[in-house]
């Protein structure tokens, strides 16, 4: 306990070795930390770039999909690990070496090296967060949208023709009978009709056999075909349907199964980024202490 004349008493706490200086290096850790938000900005920047100059929105021209994906990935990973390892570098190079051990003093740098992953990664959030174009936001958008691109197309009219009491309304007037071709009696919009029983069995995928049988009668009724050629065609057009279904729900299934590796690749590429901050800051506050000389790497006298 020291005692400063004319004021109160300060405790000063001796950390081993004698050293009363913070254990954090707060200017060490926020120089890695920009060093790394920077390089990351650039190399995101570039990348940007690149992936619109290997896209276009004509079919079979550029990369596809799979092939954009790929190099997404590997691209954010790169430019995850590099300004991850630069930051933590400099902060490790640059961090005080006080009067520890070497082991003390390697944990510390490594630990630094951590702090400046975690800033690095705030602020990427915080940046992605503001502007909203970042590489890696883009880029899954654009594979998620092109998953999901038929799911909503084919969903959204057929969300805006549901209509529970209409269909069980059209149901409970429905003739026992094949009208007269061409006679439309009460029904003024049979194709109104139709889409509601497309719409109504939407989430099952398929046709009952009574709205197949009803279909049937609509088509001969409004076309005058026979009952032959009008079955063909509705049993074409269920075909169809059920088709374009299950190809809404492969979309659907693609695009879980992206967000669940994009997840999954998300996270291992923190862990990577984190053990590659600490290792590099390691490595800088070894050179640190051994007063690397990189000059003539760089030409410098």
């Amino acid at each position: 306990m020291a005692t400063v004349a004319g004021g109160p008493q300060v405790a000063i706490v001796a950390t081993p070795e004698g050293e009363t200086r913070p254990s954090v290096d707060c200017a060490a850790v926020i120089a890695g930390a920009a060093v790394a938000t920077a390089i990351s900005f650039v190399l995101i920047t570039f990348g940007t770039g690149i992936g619109l100059s290997i896209t276009s929105p004509y079919p079979r021209e550029g990369a596809s999909v799979t092939v954009f994906a790929i190099v997404l990935a590997l691209w954010v990973m790169w430019v995850a690990l590099s300004s991850f390892f630069a930051g933590g570098y400099v902060a490790g190079r640059m961090r005080r070496r006080l009067s520890l051990s070497t082991h003390e003093a390697e944990v510390r740098d490594g630990v630094h090296g951590l702090l400046v992953w975690a800033i690095g990664i705030l602020l990427g959030a915080l940046i992605a967060s503001w502007t909203a174009t970042s590489a890696v936001k883009t880029g899954a958008d654009a594979v998620a949208t092109t998953a999901a691109a038929g799911t909503a197309a084919f969903t959204s009219s057929l969300s805006k023709a549901a209509d529970p009491a209409g269909y069980m309304t059209d149901t409970l007037f429905r003739g026992s009978s094949t009208a007269p071709a061409g006679q439309a009696g009460a029904r003024t919009d049979p194709r109104a009709e139709a889409l509601r029983i497309f719409a109504h069995n939407a989430t099952q995928g398929d046709i009952s056999a009574d709205d197949k049988a009803y279909l049937t009668q609509l088509v001969q009724r409004e076309t005058g075909l026979s009952e032959a050629d009008a079955k063909a065609r509705v049993d074409k057009m269920v075909a169809d349907y059920h088709a374009a279904v299950q190809a809404a729900r492969d979309a659907a299934e693609k695009a879980r199964k992206f967000g669940i590796l994009l997840t999954f690749l998300t996270a291992a590429t923190l862990a990577v980024t984190a053990a590659a901050a600490w290792w590099a800051a390691t490595r800088g506050g070894m050179h640190r202490d051994e007063g690397r000389d990189f000059s003539a790497m760089v030409g410098w006298a």
